[in-house]
């Protein structure tokens, strides 16, 4: 049975058949609890045209109803003893008691090193990938539907910028929030960092502009969902939707007053009916702004599986101040695509981006459909200025085969774009589409990573292969798999980025296994059916002239869930910048609407759960990029000797590897050799600070002549060692 999630905000149970797409004749959903804080939704059947299915194309059960009237085992986190914590704790035997230290000034949350428990669970702290940086931390999750707009910049004076969603409990007075409140995040807002050109991270904390509060209104502070760009002058843009002003809420843009500083000023959109949310905005050359905002398709007929509608709000210039209460600066919310153009009247989740020549362009799948470019050469939208592309030429009617033969996948409901200057750049999501009767279903069977460019047409960057996740979602029948609706798809989130002198194009998603779950992320009633949770990794491929390069694993925490990663556009000396959320213990899983409440956890409700993430920055070396560590910020700066040395170079036999006494800390026992498209074929352990090879990969095949890279097991934030094979 395949659960679709739309980017991990609702899980969907189907007790016989699960879809992403409530179709024609919804059903009524209700919400059951599970021990990592997110919430499942069962329904007994879909009848829709479209659906989606177990991945290996069992036939159902006929299970009607999945039981939940067991007594809930999902519990507060409450404080252990000395540690500050939320009042009303609830009962030992439901609760996971969790030690948190906190940092008084800034609200910061830690988990110390000793040992949690919760009944037979073991709850340990677990680490950062290598290298990353935390930002901040934070008890709620990003959370932002299933748009993937953009988190982290890489400005032209070599700042780097970060946004991301905070609860701002230091700024409520509450850490950790008093989850027996009415809203425990008050002030639930974007956060946002900056790392100066000497490389020091400088926190600046919550987004916002107090002086909008309009006194014939009611403000509130509660809001985020929003993305970052950057304007001309090197100053911030972050979007979010909140009611700051007190009059309505929406999306609005705040811009930074001037690089570095901790104040903002907000520009508002018309208030309109209903609202535009989860919004995302650029930046354009000309001092424009931009900004999307979407409907989202909600409960009970939907589950945040798409959009009702999105349109877009402009601002010409910066300068002219809010005055209340409908005082706003941007114009009108302009629709950027009829509805008549998407087969069932709604796309799925958009994202935002623009050239360098002043155009705009929003990208957006169909679940189960085609993939759209709508570009404005203005930004303005308007009907003269548009040019629509269908970048993919998928039909129903390709679709034939009933089980996981099937040789057609369809979009999801992710996509997210990128313009390496000019020259504009999607990517999303696919599943295996199959026929079963008179419906078309999908599953998470083989499912894909797909990336279009007006240059080089379409490619599939990732499929995944046999014994990758072949059980990952079945729930049913007692097979193996956790629960996809809480992990998203196996390869999903996809993002774009490119090297800073155009040459390459970095790809990042989020991907999940069948070995690397969390057993004791079950749902309650699944037990003995569903098998845990996945922990998410972040991979990532190169592509120069040729193809895609093979997947690099960037985090490597085969405990640690990483989530919500997002790629700067211009990414410096081959290595890519990315910005993700992490867990701070070895529990998978992701809060999610509803983790807060339901009907079906018996007589006292759903107990509210807090869980620790953090938000970290890693700048990682890709394996594949032959870009030059030398290109990006500091490029005059003299050159640090390698790690690793090799001799002859170029080499027509063996090579000799030694590692610089020096440096001899670096890394682990073995020095790894890989292609130029990121595949290893040798790992040759090292021995007094020498490893030699002869030249032949593990199945000892003599390798072909050509360029290859090298680098100390453990070391994988140095560059590699590039050297020549000439046979």
């Amino acid at each position: 049975m395949a659960v679709v999630l739309a980017a991990g905000t609702m899980g969907l149970v189907t007790a016989r058949l699960g879809s992403a797409r409530s179709g024609p004749n919804p059903v009524e959903r209700r919400v059951l609890p599970v021990t990592s804080g997110a919430s499942a939704a069962p329904q007994p059947h879909h009848t829709g045209k479209h659906g989606t299915r177990r991945s290996d194309g069992a036939a159902p059960t006929g299970r009607e109803a999945i039981a939940a009237s067991e007594s809930p085992r999902v519990g507060r986190i409450t404080p252990g003893a000395g540690t500050a914590g939320a009042p009303g704790t609830g009962a030992s035997g439901d609760a996971l008691q969790v030690a948190y230290m906190l940092d008084p000034s800034t609200g910061t949350a830690t988990v110390p090193s000793t040992s949690l428990r919760h009944q037979d669970v073991m709850a340990v702290p677990v680490p950062l990938p290598d290298g990353a940086v935390e930002l901040d931390s934070t008890y709620y999750d990003l959370q932002d539907m299933g748009s993937l707009g953009h988190r982290i910049e890489v400005g032209a004076d070599g700042r780097i910028h970060a946004a991301w969603e905070d609860d701002n409990c230091n700024v409520a007075g509450s850490c950790p929030p008093n989850l027996d409140a009415p809203q425990p995040y008050p002030y639930r807002a974007m956060s946002y960092a900056y790392r100066d050109v000497s490389g020091i991270w400088h926190d600046l904390g919550r987004v916002g502009d107090p002086t909008i509060a309009c006194p014939q209104c009611a403000p509130q502070y509660l809001g985020g969902f929003g993305t970052l760009s950057i304007t001309r002058a090197g100053h911030a843009v972050v979007a979010q939707h909140m009611q700051e002003d007190g009059c309505d809420e929406r999306g609005d843009i705040y811009v930074q007053n001037m690089a570095g500083a901790a104040s903002w000023m907000a520009y508002l959109t018309p208030i309109v009916s209903p609202s535009y949310l989860f919004p995302q905005a650029v930046a354009l050359e000309n001092g424009s702004m931009v900004l999307l905002g979407e409907i989202p398709l909600t409960p009970p007929n939907h589950f945040y599986e798409g959009t009702a509608d999105f349109r877009i709000s402009r601002i010409a210039a910066e300068g002219q101040r809010f005055t209340c209460p409908t005082g706003w600066q941007m114009g009108p919310w302009t629709q950027v695509v009829p509805a008549t153009v998407f087969r069932d009247g709604h796309g799925a989740f958009p994202c935002l981006a623009a050239a360098s020549d002043g155009r705009v362009g929003v990208a957006v799948t169909e679940f189960g459909g085609n993939v759209f470019l709508i570009e404005s050469t203005d930004g303005t939208f308007a009907p003269s200025t548009i040019t629509l592309r269908t970048l993919t030429a998928y039909t129903d009617a390709a679709i034939t085969k009933p089980d996981s033969t099937s040789q057609e996948w369809r979009p999801y409901i992710h996509c997210h774009l990128a313009y390496q200057d000019t020259t504009p750049h999607v990517v999303w999501s696919e599943l295996q589409a199959r026929r079963i009767g008179s419906s078309v279903e999908y599953f998470d069977w083989r499912s894909r990573i797909r990336h279009w460019s007006s240059t080089q047409g379409l490619s599939t960057v990732k499929q995944v292969q046999a014994g990758e996740a072949d059980s990952y979602d079945n729930i049913d029948l007692g097979l193996h798999g956790p629960l996809a609706g809480f992990n998203t798809i196996s390869v999903d989130w996809p993002q774009v980025g490119f090297s800073t002198d155009g040459t390459e194009t970095y790809v990042v998603w989020l991907r999940f296994t069948d070995d690397e779950v969390d057993p004791t992320a079950v749902a309650s009633g699944l037990e003995g059916i569903q098998t845990g949770t996945g922990y998410g990794d972040i991979a990532c491929s190169v592509m120069r002239a040729g193809g895609w390069s093979a997947p690099q694993n960037l985090t490597e925490t085969p405990r640690t869930d990483e989530r919500y990663v997002s790629i700067a556009t211009r990414n410096g000396g081959g290595k890519v910048h990315i910005v993700f959320q992490a867990s701070a213990t070895d529990q998978a899983g992701i809060a999610v609407i509803g983790d807060r409440g339901g009907t079906s956890c018996g007589p006292s409700g759903c107990r509210p759960l807090n869980l620790v993430r953090r938000i970290a920055y890693l700048e990682q070396r890709v394996a594949a990029s032959l870009v030059g560590i030398a290109d990006g910020p500091g490029a005059n700066a003299p050159a640090e000797p390698p790690v690793l040395a090799c001799r002859p170079n170029p080499a027509t036999d063996a090579v000799q590897f030694t590692i610089d006494p020096a440096r001899a800390g670096h890394g682990g026992p073995a020095v790894l050799v890989f292609s130029i498209t990121g595949r290893r074929v040798a790992r040759l352990p090292m021995s007094g600070g020498r490893a030699a090879w002869n030249g032949r990969d593990a199945s000892g095949r003599r390798v072909p002549s050509g360029l290859y890279l090298s680098r100390l097991e453990g070391d994988r934030n140095a560059p590699g060692t590039k050297f020549m094979i000439i046979h």
